[in-house]
């Protein structure tokens, strides 16, 4: 493949409100948006890293792409040797792999008359179902399973919460309690004990990231499964976690974890294992959504995932295609989406 044309083009959107989590506020998302074009079919992916989650910055993810674009400039590259090229240039800018990897199959999915996860994978599933998310999805919106940011108050208060939230949802309705690694050991027994007066589905990272001991210790203490996600960051970092016993549940961000390729190796890993696996966006605009339900398609994923978050952001000009608890593939091939800059 030949490339004709390679956009970098920065974004700033505000989120509708202020998004707060247990240990930072956002008020805004920024990113790159990429543009490659290659005898005139254009393949887009996004550049995101999200500060608190990823290692890299905005700059050095910008760096990678001005580094890969060069070694790109008139030269032509089959498939595993543009792969290869990518990885090279990308090494700890997972965001900058995600982008890359999310344009060129694009581009080739579009030349080859496919959707990006059919190009992936011939048995890709043409729906996957997304979990809806507290204080945006109502109970009438009809999701069977809400995500709810927790570890702001006391756990009395947070008694109150689930009490109220259960009576407006309904018992039938499964929680996912995201405490972004707010506790210690022994408050997050407490935590998790407490909580199995609910209907919870997991409790998403509890301990801080780097403490996969404690975190392995906490699930001898209950019976709610235990998701890790900060802690997740790429194949390595998957198998201590498995060696460790530490998680029920791998919440897979592509933009952290370093997109397409690495995702999948860990996938598998973790089916291997029994492991349940969710895709999770990273607050992405379309693109870098539609790109992680094109990967969890791909990879049959058959849980909900966490891609309702296009809701979060403010108008911009692409508009959220992520609605409701079934989200069907784009129609078109490729990624199934367009990008006016």
């Amino acid at each position: 493949m030949i490339v004709n044309k390679f956009d970098i083009n920065k974004y700033k959107i505000p989120f509708i409100k202020p998004l707060k989590t247990s240990n930072r506020i956002f008020k805004e998302r920024e990113g790159i948006w990429l543009k490659i074009t290659s005898n005139e079919i254009c393949g887009l992916g996004e550049a995101a890293p999200l500060p608190g989650f990823s290692n890299e910055s905005l700059t050095e993810v910008r760096y990678a792409l001005e580094g890969i674009n060069l070694a790109l400039e008139g030269e032509d590259y089959d498939y595993e040797d543009l792969i290869c090229l990518i990885k090279v240039h990308t090494e700890n800018v997972p965001s900058a792999r995600f982008a890359l990897e999310t344009a060129f199959f694009d581009l080739y999915s579009q030349k080859s008359n496919q959707k990006l996860a059919e190009f992936l994978n011939p048995n890709y599933k043409t729906q996957i179902k997304i979990n809806g998310i507290e204080g945006i999805h109502l109970p009438t919106d009809n999701f069977r399973i809400i995500k709810i940011k927790v570890g702001y108050n006391n756990l009395f208060d947070e008694i109150d919460r689930m009490n109220y939230l259960t009576k407006s949802y309904g018992e039938a309705i499964s929680f996912r309690l995201d405490l972004n690694g707010i506790l210690d050991l022994p408050k997050a027994i407490r935590f998790c004990k407490t909580m199995e007066n609910y209907n919870i589905d997991y409790i998403e990272q509890p301990i801080e990231p780097n403490n996969i001991e404690d975190i392995a210790e906490l699930r001898y203490h209950t019976d709610i499964p235990i998701a890790v996600d900060e802690s997740l960051t790429d194949y390595k970092s998957a198998e201590k976690i498995i060696d460790m016993q530490a998680a029920d549940v791998f919440v897979l961000k592509p933009m952290v974890s370093g997109g397409f390729v690495e995702c999948k190796k860990i996938i598998e890993l973790a089916q291997s294992e029994q492991i349940r696996t969710i895709i999770s966006s990273s607050l992405e605009t379309n693109i870098g959504l539609n790109a992680c339900l094109h990967l969890a398609a791909a990879n049959e994923i058959s849980d909900h995932c966490g891609l309702g978050t296009g809701a979060l952001l403010q108008e911009s000009n692409i508009n959220n295609q992520i609605r409701g608890e079934i989200v069907s593939m784009p129609k078109d091939a490729g990624l199934g989406i367009k990008l006016n800059i």
